[in-house]
């Protein structure tokens, strides 16, 4: 073995060349092999998520036209329901208007429910406690005296 500044034996040249060379092409070639099978790999990879995309496209067009077809029937049964409640009453009282009167009041009074859930809802989407807690820290900062804050004013 030679140590790196020493000049080979004249009867080694060929053999270290040969070896050196040996090992190149064999690193070279393992390289190649590894690459071609990143590229492999990432072709299946993509293939995967193409084929994932489209059944995920396909399942929410299905969603999309099973929420319209649980919208229809679940609007015919609450027809059918408020129909069933509507003679019921006027079976009851005699009074044809009391019992179909009786049924949309009902209506009236779940809309106006549904309403003011919905409110609840739209006012938690604003992020009250968040903009709260904005507020508060930017006025706490103004007052140690922290200067103007940037930004547009209110």
């Amino acid at each position: 073995m030679q140590s790196p500044g020493e000049v080979p034996d004249a009867s080694e040249p060929a053999t270290a060349s040969e070896s050196l060379a040996t090992s190149t092409e064999s690193l070279i070639g393992r390289a190649r092999d590894a690459l071609i099978s990143a590229l492999e790999v990432a072709e299946a990879s993509f293939a995967l998520l193409r084929a994932e995309l489209r059944l995920a496209r396909s399942s929410a067009l299905a969603l999309v036209w099973l929420s319209f077809a649980l919208i229809f029937f679940g609007a015919g049964a609450w027809l059918a329901l408020s129909a069933l409640i509507a003679t019921a009453i006027a079976k009851a009282t005699g009074s044809w208007l009391l019992g179909v009167g009786g049924v949309a009041a009902g209506n009236l009074l779940g809309a106006g429910w549904v309403l003011l859930s919905m409110r609840r809802c739209w006012r938690d989407l604003s992020l009250p406690r968040t903009r709260a807690l904005i507020v508060g820290s930017r006025d706490s900062q103004d007052s140690n005296g922290a200067g103007p804050r940037p930004g547009p004013q209110a």
